[in-house]
């Protein structure tokens, strides 16, 4: 007997001292419902297809109490474990998959007893591979360990699942195999009601899973019942997960309707990276993709904000860069996302990847981090590099030396240049949909100047384009849309109904944003028929630091920070001046002269527009 006690304690040790089971319990699982997704990696990877976290909530003994959780458990159809494998499971850094790195989801041998005793200070095991009244029961118990000094994981015993779990509250049927898990004595779970605690884990649950809910390998479902005493358990609600997907590309989906069956983003980029891992190939597919303009014209139909709306406020939960391990989310990672701005919800990163990379992406053994690959959002070569070391020679130095940033660099390069380029095209789509440019009623500064225009060619106020042959607006439109589409960012579609817009309302002016291939000038001036075309230089400094901040939507934006866009705007409009002054101070006098009397006419010219639309207002 003492030899087989010695065997046991070999075999089968727990961690023998309290204190380090203490710690294990504060292992920084995020809240309840992190941890109770380590449960269902396992479920996953015991190939089940059906998954249920039920919530049991009990009301305590005193008058008036609420409901509160008083158990947790997670119940799967899958292989289930024979006696040896159920008490490896309890034991720490004992896993069956330890040596696998491409399939598995668990690795790392810590999960179901980590996670447990995170939350609570019980957790029992029933499991089964031959029906459920041939199941292996078997338990740690916090208490036992302190009290007792439980240095070993009890022996499983054959325990057939208890009637409670059979008698309705599940959906799954209890046949050759599976296992339940069940949390009791919770003490650190972050959400006293069972409601609460699992729209919070449907949230999260639908997302860390998206891919194998979508793909159909899982079904997951969300179970709130109480604990009745006399009559058992009662089941009172049932939530059903769907992918909640950051990307907001599958469909169904959790997202308010009617993006819940179509997408609200679109794909704005896919690449693929691979990394030499020994023989084998490690891959890194990143995936980038960038609300529809079609979803903004919808969203602001109805609301001035499309970041106030239900659609708006569901991907604010979702803002970030998720990373994706063997198809399961470890992270949605801030670290790229500039948190004070709200318009960071309109564009989403995903990053996967499979296990054999989990040392370059520095993954913890609770899955909730890759601590070496998000660095990468705040890497710079410049602060790493030596003294007077070139960025090439920067790069040699890391592949000789074997450091995983070489390989990573190219990686986050890319990540930061596709979110840069995202931002920029969210903003073109916010400025050709937040409101229709030629209506009725609102200010339009082409539409003002129109009836300057109006007022002069009736004045005998004569310019080039009220001297323009009349045409009909089929070749007008045609026209138009030529110089519309010096902008790359307006595809033919939105060009077209723009210049329609502009032959209906009868513009004789407009002004639009272009690339005209070259720097210098800040804006350039073109005569089409009857209609005067101010283009403003996307490619001038002037445009970024001036159009650009005083056309950026602000419906998000907290007060302090468009205070500081208004002072930008004016400082630059400011610069702008004095570059004038100074092009004059340059200049020969003759040529100041006649600037000088260009300047003056300008001012006129600006006075008498400003005046009179000023005039139209009262």
């Amino acid at each position: 007997m003492p030899n087989e006690l010695v065997q046991q304690k070999l075999n089968f040790s727990i961690v023998s001292a309290n204190l380090t089971i203490q710690a294990l319990r504060d292992s920084g699982y995020k809240s309840t419902d992190h941890a109770l997704a380590e449960l269902i990696d396992n479920s996953i990877d015991a190939e089940a297809k059906n998954v249920e976290v039920v919530c049991i909530e009990k009301r305590s003994h005193r008058p008036h109490a609420r409901r509160r959780v008083s158990r947790i458990a997670v119940i799967d159809d899958g292989y289930g474990m024979d006696s040896d494998t159920l008490r490896r499971a309890l034991k720490f850094g004992d896993g069956t998959n330890l040596n696998n790195t491409t399939t598995k989801i668990g690795r790392f041998g810590v999960g179901l007893p980590q996670s447990s005793i995170s939350q609570c200070k019980r957790v029992d095991i029933w499991t089964w591979q031959n029906g459920p009244d041939n199941a292996y029961h078997c338990y740690l118990d916090l208490d036992e360990i302190q009290d007792l000094g439980i240095e070993v994981v009890p022996s499983p015993t054959r325990a057939p699942v208890p009637d409670e779990w059979r008698s309705g509250v599940s959906d799954i049927e209890f046949e050759a195999s599976g296992t339940i898990v069940v949390w009791s004595d919770l003490d650190r779970v972050k959400w006293k009601m069972s409601r609460t605690t699992l729209n919070h884990t449907s949230n999260l649950v639908g997302r860390v899973y998206r891919w194998f809910i979508h793909e159909n390998q899982v079904e997951i479902n969300l179970i709130r019942a109480r604990d009745c005493t006399s009559n058992g358990l009662e089941r009172v609600e049932e939530y059903s997960c769907l992918p909640n997907d950051p990307l907001y590309l599958m469909t169904p989906s959790s997202t308010p309707s009617p993006y819940d069956n179509k997408s609200m983003f679109e794909q704005f980029n896919q690449n693929t990276f691979d990394i030499p891992i020994g023989e084998q190939i490690g891959q890194i597919r990143v995936t980038c993709s960038l609300v529809t303009e079609d979803f903004l014209k919808f969203a602001t139909k109805n609301h001035a904000n499309p970041g106030s709306t239900e659609w708006g406020r569901h991907a604010a939960d979702n803002v970030g860069v998720s990373i994706v391990r063997a198809k399961r989310e470890l992270e949605l990672s801030q670290a790229w996302v500039n948190s004070y701005e709200p318009t960071e919800r309109w564009w989403s990163v995903e990053v996967s990847f499979n296990p054999i990379l989990d040392e370059y992406f520095g993954v913890v053994n609770n899955k909730q981090y890759a601590h070496e690959f998000t660095q990468g959002a705040s890497f710079s070569w410049e602060q790493e590099r030596y003294p007077g070391e070139s960025e090439l020679a920067h790069k040699d130095r890391l592949e000789d030396t074997g450091d995983r940033k070489f390989y990573l660099m190219p990686i986050w390069n890319h990540i930061k240049d596709q979110i840069k380029e995202m931002r920029r095209k969210r903003e073109q789509y916010m400025k050709y949909t937040r409101s229709p440019r030629h209506n009725e009623t609102g200010r339009n500064p082409a539409r003002e100047a129109s009836k300057v225009i109006d007022n002069q060619r009736a004045n005998s106020q004569e310019g080039k384009t009220d001297k323009a042959e009349p045409m009909d607006s089929v070749s007008k439109t045609e026209l138009i849309v030529g110089v519309i589409q010096k902008n790359p960012d307006i595809d033919d579609r939105r060009a077209r109904q723009w210049a329609q817009e502009i032959v209906d309302a009868n513009l004789k002016v407009e002004i639009v944003p272009i690339s005209p291939g070259h720097r210098n000038a800040f804006f350039v001036v073109e005569f089409v028929n009857n209609v005067l075309f101010v283009e403003l230089n996307q490619e001038h400094p002037v445009y970024e630091h001036l159009i650009d901040v005083l056309e950026s939507s602000y419906d998000d934006t907290s007060i302090g920070d468009l205070r500081e866009s208004i002072e930008k705007a004016n400082y630059f409009f400011r610069i702008l001046l004095v570059a004038w002054a100074r092009y004059e101070d340059k200049c020969s006098p003759k040529t100041r002269e006649r600037l000088q009397d260009v300047r003056m006419d300008w001012g006129m010219e600006a006075r008498k527009f400003i005046q009179e639309i000023e005039g139209n207002e009262e």
